[in-house]
């Protein structure tokens, strides 16, 4: 072992390491029990909330009817935005589990204010979140045996601006993401040996990551594909494990109906259903794109890639790309030997080849689908937000590479200093933007963001717009505000906690002659071709809500 490496090794080892991992969880905790609370209501938790209720109702009706609470149920229920729809049959086919579960906290413990309910939500979002981020942790550990890569992991995991602030408030892809990354961490230990607590918990958050979104059968689908590369290179494999497979498959099935109710209604054909949704959601806007508007349904192949390099920083590409040469070329090196009538070569040289590809494949897998398939994509890439994981796999995957092949003192302590200066970029960049962290663009477009992509379509800082405006006016003044935007702005009044909300009326778009305007230029089509968000010229900007170089949103007063 050379003296690099054995410096490599100790730290690994330092006593003080540990002690910082464990500081590191505990901070880390403390600081979203501090700020969950500092954010605003986005445009799809309105709706989450009302599929969890309709659920919620569901069950409590037709298995619980005596139930005291059932009227006060259904009477929260028809109050809600998207009931009626939802009461028609529509959007009944998506996984509901976190809804569900938070409807479920929110009934128990009896909460009654709608801030309230949607604080909650934050706290159970951010929860789940750090639970999964303790089990990156290990997962990188259970991979290269070290304590040092595997904090630095989990620091590059959890401080990524725009993941840390969805975070706290995406219960859709965030959800599903920290869900797979549990059900990786056991499927990788179950190819390893094949131990049936290990397939009971694959199983179970496979399950759970289907039934938030149902492209976690992709887990199953690449576990069995290893399963079965397995058993063509070790005799006898196939004839001994495939109890295991089966019963994975089992279980996983179990468990993926036992919490969807939407498969109870009609077990076979819901679940195709429910597929065929996920694969080409039938949305027909359009995305700005790179400074135009593209239709959702025929985006460029680019897409992806372009907002992934783009919301992330710039060394995590960098690391990307390099982990990915890496893995490809050894893979294809042990396979051509193969091919040379080298019977004794292996697809893999060792365990961890197969979970560098296994990871490889399920970051690239998804990526090559959505183009392959055209999927309807929009929000950036956080549909893909599952992929992240592997993201920040193959990067912890180069520096290790790097970091075991450097040769010279002055070279490794570099290396060091560069991971650690790239995580305070990352920490600096989450509190100079808090709470919109989720506007993030790295340096390469930052300054131009707002003429290349659609920025705050969370609309996470319209609550904040909402505050601004109840502070111009008196405790009896009655107002009205148009939003000139498509994400509507009367959504954000359910975590905004002001008296004098009762004198504020929200119109549509439609209308004029209101007292403000408030836009986040965010536009289903074009604006260009929609009198709808023309700023009225009787109407002069009062304030901008920016972070950096990037406009959130701005609110116009009527002269």
């Amino acid at each position: 072992m050379s003296s690099l490496n054995r410096k490599y090794s100790l730290i690994h080892k330092s006593k003080i390491l540990n002690y910082s991992i464990f500081i590191f969880f505990v901070v880390y905790f403390f600081i979203g029990l501090n700020i969950y609370k500092h954010y605003g209501i986005t445009t799809d938790e309105p709706f989450q909330r009302t599929s969890g209720f309709y659920w919620y109702l569901w069950i409590i009706n037709n298995f619980f009817s005596e139930s005291s609470n059932l009227a006060g149920i259904k009477n929260s229920f028809s109050s809600m935005e998207w009931s009626q729809e939802m009461v028609k049959g529509k959007f009944l086919e998506y996984g509901v589990i976190f809804d569900l579960f938070a409807v479920y906290l929110e009934n128990i413990l009896n909460i009654q204010n709608s801030h309230d309910v949607y604080h909650l939500k934050h706290f159970l979002n951010f929860f789940i979140f750090f639970i999964s981020s303790i089990f990156f942790f290990y997962l990188i550990k259970f991979r290269f045996k070290n304590n040092f890569l595997a904090l630095v992991g989990v620091l590059f995991y959890v401080t990524s601006p725009r993941i840390f602030a969805e975070s706290f408030f995406n219960s859709k892809d965030i959800i599903f993401m920290s869900f797979v990354v549990i059900a990786i961490f056991f499927a990788l230990k179950t190819l390893k040996k094949f131990k049936i607590k290990n397939i009971i918990f694959f199983a179970l958050f496979s399950a759970f990551s289907t039934d938030v979104r149902s492209m976690g059968i992709f887990l199953l689908l690449l576990f069995s594909i290893f399963f079965i590369l397995e058993s063509i290179e070790i005799k006898d494999f196939f004839r001994k494990k495939i109890k295991f497979l089966l019963l994975t498959f089992l279980l996983y099935f179990l468990f993926t109906y036992a919490f969807w109710p939407y498969l109870w209604l009609d077990p076979i054909n819901n679940f195709f259903v429910s597929f065929k949704s996920f694969k080409n959601y039938g949305w027909g806007g359009s995305i700005f794109y790179l400074g135009d508007y593209v239709s959702a349904q025929r985006l460029p192949w680019h897409y992806i890639p372009i907002w992934i390099t783009v919301s992330n920083p710039i060394i995590y590409s960098l690391l990307i790309f390099s982990g990915i040469y890496i893995i490809f070329n050894k893979f294809f090196s042990n396979f051509l030997k193969i091919s040379s009538d080298n019977l004794t070569q292996k697809i893999w040289n060792n365990y961890n080849e197969k979970v560098d590809f296994f990871i490889l494949l399920f970051f690239l897998g998804p990526l090559i689908a959505v183009i392959v398939f055209n999927s309807t994509l929009y929000n950036g890439w956080r549909h893909l937000y599952f992929v992240y994981p592997s993201l920040i796999y193959l990067i912890v995957f180069s520096l290790n590479h790097i970091l075991n092949i450097i040769n010279k003192e002055i070279s490794f302590n570099f290396l060091i200093i560069v991971i650690f200066f790239s995580i305070f970029i990352n920490i600096f960049n989450i509190i100079k933007l808090h709470p919109y962290q989720n506007i993030y663009f790295n340096f390469l477009v930052e300054k131009k963001a707002n003429d290349l992509f659609e920025i705050d379509y969370w609309g996470s800082g319209n609550a904040y717009a909402i505050k601004k405006i109840l502070n111009e006016i008196s405790d009896d003044e009655k107002i009205s505000i148009r939003t000139g935007s498509f994400t509507p702005l009367k959504y954000s009044v359910h975590i905004v906690d002001n008296k004098k909300l009762k004198n504020v009326t929200f119109s549509g778009n439609e209308e004029l002659n209101q007292n403000y305007f408030f836009t986040n230029y965010i536009y289903e089509k074009n604006p260009k071709s929609l009198k709808k968000y023309f700023i009225p010229k009787n109407y002069e900007k009062i304030f901008t809500l920016k972070r950096g170089n990037i406009i959130i949103n701005e609110i116009y007063k009527k002269k």
